[in-house]
Parts: structure tokens; C-alpha cells; sequence
């Protein structure tokens, strides 16, 4: 009697097995998300620019990047800069796949009329970094109104600041942009400021004087 309970168990643990086999979909992995949802980017990446920069990222094997900032060149010669709170490598490939709305959000945007709005943003944080004097001791922060930039764009009447400042002799900036309307802020967090160039596409060390 025995016996026959247990096989008439084995039984109904096979059957109840295969009927949940039976329900279960086919799975399929894929390598990245462009696979099943294409990217709604359009434009081209002219530059990336990180907190770290490269020299750290060969110390540790490339896992200390972390990219903060993305230039975007769109079809009608406009410019959007993307800054980010904390960009990990691997958790995607493209900022321009998230959403910017929030104005608390880890990602956020600013847009460019023209190429020559494009070059004076450049102008303007090389100028800065090489005028912020940094202090061996004390730490110094400092702002720059550089809102000119967005002039003729889609941010034009929010003000946006360049926020400088260093650890010892080391010196960074930030972007802190405050909407017209409503007053809040993004910012992201600070870019070591030698690596400026790579947010516009150069490979070009800035130099500390």
C-alpha cells in the first residue's frame, strides 16, 4: 500500500511538472537592449567627458569610469550637452535614451543653438579652469554665469552656472542649470577639469597655467 502512495505522488509531481513546463514561454537572452527596443537617438556623439579621466581608468582596469557628461551634434546643427549625477559603464550606451523631465532626475540636458554656442561653452570652461586658482589647503568654490551659451536655444532664459572647485591642487567644474520657470536645479557631479577637451571630441590635455 505503501508503495503505490508513493508512486501515485511521483506521479502527480511529474504531471503537475510537465503542465508547468508546458505553460512556461521560450526564453530568449540578448546581448543589449538595441536588440528588441531600438535607441530613439538621432544624433551624433561628438564627446564624452568623465570624472577620472583615462589615467585612473588604466590603474583599475577601465571599471573606475564614470561617464558624466555627453555632447550630442543633432541633424539640424543644434547641440544637446547631457550631464548626470552618476553614469556607471554597462548600465547602457547612450544617455540620450532617458528621460530629462525631472528636475530631480540623475540625467539632465541642456541644448545648444549653433555650433558657435557649441565652441563659446568650450571657450568659456578652458577659460574658467585656467582662471579658478586653486589652493594647496583650503578648499575654494566659485560660480560663473555663462547663460550666453544658451542663447537662440531650447534652455534659452534659464540660467546656467559653471561651479568650480578643488581638492588641494586638483581642480574641477560642474555644470548647475536652473529652469526659468520653476527655479530648480540639476547639477552633475564635478568633471576633473584636465579633461575638459574630451567632452568636445579633443584628446587635448589642458594645461594648468
Amino acid at each position: 500500500m505503501k508503495n503505490f502512495i508513493t508512486l501515485l505522488l511521483l506521479f502527480l509531481l511529474n504531471l503537475n511538472f510537465s503542465f508547468a513546463q508546458e505553460d512556461e514561454p521560450n526564453f530568449i537572452f540578448y546581448d543589449s537592449s538595441e536588440e528588441i527596443i531600438p535607441l530613439k537617438k538621432s544624433s551624433q556623439t561628438i564627446g564624452k567627458c568623465c570624472q577620472l579621466g583615462k589615467a585612473m581608468s588604466k590603474l583599475s582596469g577601465g571599471m573606475s569610469d564614470v561617464y558624466l557628461v555627453q555632447s550630442e551634434l543633432n541633424k539640424d546643427g543644434t547641440y544637446t550637452v547631457f550631464f548626470v549625477s552618476m553614469f556607471s559603464i554597462g548600465f547602457d550606451t547612450e544617455l540620450t535614451q532617458f528621460g530629462v523631465e525631472n528636475p530631480t532626475a540623475k540625467i539632465s540636458s541642456f541644448h545648444l543653438a549653433s555650433e558657435d554656442k557649441f565652441n563659446l561653452l568650450r571657450n568659456l570652461m578652458i577659460k574658467g579652469y585656467k582662471e579658478f586658482k586653486a589652493h594647496p589647503i583650503i578648499k575654494k568654490i566659485k560660480y560663473a554665469d555663462i547663460s550666453q551659451v544658451l542663447e537662440g536655444g531650447q534652455n534659452e532664459g534659464d540660467k546656467l552656472l559653471l561651479r568650480f572647485h578643488n581638492k588641494k591642487i586638483v581642480k574641477y567644474v560642474s555644470f548647475q542649470l536652473f529652469d526659468k520657470d520653476t527655479g530648480n536645479k540639476t547639477s552633475g557631479r564635478p568633471i576633473f577639469s584636465k579633461f575638459i577637451g574630451q567632452l568636445f571630441g579633443s584628446d587635448e590635455i589642458i594645461d594648468t597655467n
